[in-house]
């Protein structure tokens, strides 16, 4: 694989990551109000959270916590997001890692 294409791979997944964080830490600060910058957020890590959604269905927020915080950060799913984000990379890493020089 090239190595060009491998790291716009690694980045793309990093910026995933750190979007995804910035969307919680966002929510939290404005109390999950819609403004640009919310929606920003949500239109770019919607299409993570929707493929983390088929792969984790149990993640969604139960309907008796909807309209509370949890719900407005969407539950679980920033964490599983961010977790199935490392994995990747982690495996991207150790599967393109020249061998060692003899």
């Amino acid at each position: 694989m090239n190595i060009f294409l491998f790291q716009a791979i690694n980045y793309t997944l990093s910026f995933f990551m750190w979007m995804i964080i910035g969307r919680v830490i966002v929510t939290l600060l404005t109390g999950g109000g819609q403004n640009f910058i919310t929606g920003l957020f949500q239109k770019i890590t919607d299409p993570v959270y929707r493929v983390v959604r088929m792969i984790v269905p149990f993640a969604d927020v139960p309907q008796d916590k909807q309209g509370t915080m949890w719900w407005k950060i969407g539950g679980c799913m920033p964490f599983f997001s961010i977790f199935f984000i490392i994995v990747i990379r982690i495996a991207l890493i150790i599967a393109f890692t020249p061998p060692p020089m003899k």
